[in-house]
């Protein structure tokens, strides 16, 4: 019940900060945004930094947030065409939000990790933007902290991964493989509330499959489910022969498939039960409750930039991949596997709130 409380109330949230799009027209590309110097309304408007509001914004490093770095990474096309842009003050880390030749805010990109490490993080305060997993975001509401999810991000990207000697290729497979196996089949995951780990739990209990934590007695025909402590862990505990597998988001699974050491057995959104995982929601952007009510002008245009930015994704993938290369430092190969595999949008599609509402369940 708490949980399709908390789903009502966010959108509420959303939709305050979904109107813009109704009465905003872009920028013609022909027609740049002016300079704050160009602002007719520039005098007094654009707010010197030391009066700018900090608005720290988390994100976890992998490419089911590439809004956010595409944003940063292309802030002149988004300048040129939309008048809304990041200008880049450090290198990667501190920019002005800027719209219309006005700085909005002073945003803090900040690197947080996954799973219940971001809504942590804004509950202590030391973000007051997160992008990240919707469950988590979800448990963390639940649990009454002032949070609230303001857009999507994407759909799907989590998908199972098995040791490439381990010769299924769909759920079936994997299903009789666990089933024969003669020891219990052990499958990492990043964190207790991350995406994956549920949808893959769910999909175990409807099987029938027995699953368990690790640390407990491992018997044949079943499943163990091992906390791998970070996605950065995934890969090298499956080279290392930690676990048989792992259930995880992108780009992990596309490191393991282009380096050869694991091979994709499905994505999670085929999973059982009834299909109810298919366009499942997955990361998302958070805010807290004071940023919502203080700086609603900065994130109306941080949440248009995100919508731009997705648009861009998804029209140019060849430039989306080349751009999330660069801000994750992984290689072209990985991500020209990666990015093409995740469904970006930024809206409350009907899909989306099917999720919502099975994420209730």
């Amino acid at each position: 019940m708490k949980t399709k409380l908390a789903i009502g109330v966010l959108l509420l949230a959303a939709a305050a900060f979904a109107a813009w799009k109704l009465g905003s027209s872009p920028r013609p590309a022909s027609s740049p945004a002016p300079s704050v110097a160009e602002s007719p309304d520039a005098p007094g408007t654009s707010k010197p930094a030391a009066d700018l509001p900090l608005i720290k914004v988390g994100h976890v490093g992998h490419d089911h947030q590439i809004a956010l770095f595409v944003a940063a990474l292309d802030a002149p096309y988004f300048k040129k065409n939309y008048g809304v842009w990041l200008e880049e003050r450090k290198l990667r880390e501190v920019f002005d939000l800027m719209k219309g030749g006005r700085r909005l805010a002073r945003i803090q990109i900040v690197k947080i990790g996954g799973g219940s490490r971001m809504p942590a993080a804004m509950e202590r305060g030391d973000v007051q933007v997160g992008f990240g997993g919707i469950a988590a975001f979800m448990f963390f509401i639940d649990k009454g902290v002032p949070l609230r999810v303001i857009s999507p991000l994407h759909t799907g990207g989590d998908m199972l991964v098995v040791r490439k000697d381990i010769e299924v290729s769909d759920w079936k497979g994997f299903l009789e493989y666990v089933r024969n196996s003669e020891k219990a089949v052990r499958i990492g995951y990043k964190a207790p509330v991350a995406v994956a780990k549920v949808i893959f739990e769910r999909a175990l209990a409807a099987e029938g499959i027995p699953c368990s934590s690790a640390g407990g007695e491992e018997k044949p025909g079943s499943v163990v489910l091992v906390n791998l402590q970070g996605g950065k862990n995934m890969v090298p505990s499956l080279e290392a022969g930690v676990v048989d597998g792992f259930v995880m988001n992108q780009p992990q699974v596309s490191q393991a498939k282009v380096r050869g050491i694991g091979r994709v057995v499905c994505n999670l959104s085929d999973l059982p039960p009834d299909s109810m995982w298919k366009s499942h929601p997955c990361c998302c952007v958070a805010a807290n409750l004071d940023t919502i009510r203080d700086y609603p002008d900065a994130l109306e245009a941080l949440l248009e930039l995100v919508v731009l930015a997705t648009e861009r994704i998804n029209a140019d993938k060849a430039l989306a991949v080349e751009l999330t290369s660069r801000w994750t430092r992984l290689p072209v190969e990985v991500e020209r596997d990666s990015v093409p595999s995740i469904p970006y949008l930024a809206e409350f599609t009907p899909d989306y709130l099917k999720g919502l509402e099975n994420w209730a369940k």
